[in-house]
């Protein structure tokens, strides 16, 4: 392959606008771009699959270099059309022209990079990362935030289009539950006469009906609102939620709270507009595996510290006692919780939304579970002296303040739930340092056809040497 561009005594090279390349993508990084080189230059390339010779519009300025994809000169194994007609307008699934097994390998291959690098850890020391596949590829999505912009007259709703603040509008998403894939098409008709822009979280509800949760920027006519009223009158949705910019309190109609059946196979409620994981099945791997590597082989019953919590996904299953490891979890019936061992000696969940600590409480109690909910910063939380395992959650800017208390504590064990590699790794840097090592790693497909990974680490406290 010719080169396209020269060096002079090792500067960086100008960049000349529109100019073009060829190259080879080797592998895809965090945030979904393509990696290829040119000349031992990184170029990210978004749109491309691993070992595909594409045909670019190098950006030199931006650092990496950035591609701009003109063409697929030569496509490799892995990839495939995607299933779905609004895949190059749409941003929301990034990596559906890559092969689902291809996916995987590609997250596998970001989680341990990013932990490698930022704990100064040799990937060979790592231990081997178990990936939990997702059960269906599309139609998995039980909930997905959507934007909405008024238009010339008219709603357009879909998705931001890649790189870009335009809506990319879609009548149906082929990732939702068939439940809620067709809000994406009823919601401009819905929202006809407002004024402004706004996003939109679609999820289950009560009975498997839809709730829609509107937070809207600039006007509303009293027309949207009746059609809200009728809409949860009728029964078609279980409830919907509408929150004007400036306002102090929402506007409920019927019961706008999300749910889910739990990993223990109960009924869940989410917090209203609240965080929850994209499908029921994923949540409920994700848990059973968070709580069975939180299991202690103790002759007591552990304390037990949640942060970050929310409405208790992770909970059910811990203030029953976390779970002894099975090397099967997806394959156990769902309830299969439900008749574990006893419960923690203690049981603390720490969470700064009030109405999540409220949906929490009620999780809890609709399960006779003990526990105390408390509504706090999780991540200025102090670590309690007694605390033996604990397990975290956080957003996905991570929880620097948390690992430093882990760190400084005397707890045993440590369960890292994360959406996001590179904050992951951050963390764990810091919890390390407190005397721990890490003995499991563990990626949950969660979202296919993207390129965000969720991601379980446990870490135990080393045992020190006799003096």
């Amino acid at each position: 392959m010719k080169s396209v561009h020269r060096r002079s005594n090792g500067a960086r090279a100008r960049h000349r606008p529109g100019e073009r390349a060829q190259l080879r993508i080797e592998a895809l990084a965090a945030g979904g771009a393509g990696v290829g080189r040119l000349a031992g230059e990184v170029v990210f390339v978004p749109g491309t699959a691993p070992g595909d010779l594409v045909e670019v519009e190098l950006d030199r300025s931006a650092r990496p270099a950035r591609g701009r994809l003109l063409g697929v000169v030569e496509p490799s194994a892995d990839r495939v059309a995607p299933p779905c007609r609004f895949a190059d307008a749409c941003g929301g699934c990034d990596w559906m022209h890559v092969r689902i097994e291809a996916q995987q390998a590609a997250h596998e291959q970001i989680v341990r990079q990013a932990i490698a690098r930022a704990t100064s850890l040799a990937e060979a020391d790592l231990p081997p990362i178990r990936v939990h596949p997702a059960p269906l590829s599309l139609g998995y999505r039980s909930r997905a935030r959507l934007f909405a912009r008024a238009e010339r007259g008219e709603v357009r709703v879909g998705y931001r289009a890649p790189r870009t603040h335009a809506v990319a509008a879609v009548d149906r998403c082929v990732v939702l539950v068939d439940a809620i894939a067709p809000l994406a098409g009823e919601l401009p008709g819905v929202l006809h006469g407002a004024v402004g822009e706004g996003d939109v979280l679609i999820s289950l509800g009560a009975s498997s009906r839809p709730v829609v949760e509107i937070m809207w920027r600039g006007q509303l006519p009293p027309a949207v609102w009746q059609r809200l009223d009728e809409r949860t009158a009728r029964g078609e949705w279980a409830g919907a939620r509408v929150t004007l910019d400036g306002a102090r309190e929402a506007a409920s109609f019927g019961d706008p709270r999300p749910a889910i059946l739990g990993a223990d196979g109960l009924p869940l409620f989410l917090a209203p507009g609240g965080f929850g994981q994209p499908s029921e099945e994923g949540a409920a791997v994700l848990a059973r595996r968070a709580a069975e590597l939180a299991h202690l082989d103790s002759t007591r019953p552990p304390h037990v510290l949640e942060l970050f919590a929310g409405s208790g996904t992770l909970s059910v299953l811990l203030a029953r006692g976390a779970l002894r490891p099975s090397p099967s979890p997806a394959a156990e019936p769902a309830g299969a919780a439900a008749s574990g061992p006893p419960g923690p000696a203690s049981f603390t969940a720490v969470e700064l939304s009030s109405a999540a600590v409220a949906c929490l409480r009620q999780n809890l109690a609709a399960r006779g579970l003990a526990g105390k909910a408390i509504e706090a910063d999780a991540d200025q939380y102090p670590i309690p002296a007694r605390t033996d395992v604990v397990v975290l959650d956080p957003p996905r800017s991570g929880a620097p303040g948390a690992a430093r208390a882990i760190a400084a504590s005397s707890a045993r064990v440590v369960v890292y739930v994360s959406c996001d590699p590179a904050t992951l790794a951050r963390d764990l840097g810091g919890i390390l340092r407190g005397g721990f090592e890490i003995t499991d790693i563990e990626a949950v497909e969660l979202f296919p056809q993207t390129s965000h990974i969720e991601s379980i680490v446990r870490l135990s406290r080393a045992r020190r040497s006799a003096r």
